[in-house]
C-alpha cells in the first residue's frame, strides 16, 4: 500500500486541508482504507489509518486545518457543522 504524505498544520494548512479533503473524499467513493504519513510540526513522522468509521475525527481535522489556512490567510474561517439538518429541525 503507498502512503501519501499529509503536511502539517504548522508548516502548511492549506496544503493539510486540502489532502485531507482528498481522503474523505477517496474514503466515501471507494470505501476502503487510506494511510498516509502524517508530518508534525516539530519534524517527526508517523503512519494513520484512516476508514470510513472514522470520518467524524477526519471531519474534526478538517475544519481545523480550514481555520488554520484561512487564518493564515488573513480570513476568518466560517462555521460549519457536519451533522445533517432536517426540514423538522434536531430533536
Amino acid at each position: 500500500m503507498s502512503c501519501d504524505r499529509i503536511p502539517s498544520i504548522d508548516v502548511d494548512p492549506c496544503g493539510r486541508y486540502e489532502k485531507l479533503n482528498e481522503i474523505r473524499d477517496r474514503l466515501i467513493t471507494q470505501k476502503g482504507v487510506s494511510e498516509y504519513e502524517l508530518e508534525q510540526g516539530n519534524g517527526v513522522k508517523r503512519r494513520v489509518r484512516y476508514t470510513a468509521a472514522d470520518l467524524g475525527r477526519l471531519d474534526r481535522q478538517i475544519a481545523d486545518a480550514e481555520r488554520a489556512c484561512v487564518s493564515r490567510r488573513g480570513g476568518v474561517a466560517k462555521s460549519r457543522s457536519f451533522y445533517p439538518q432536517t426540514s423538522k429541525g434536531l430533536s
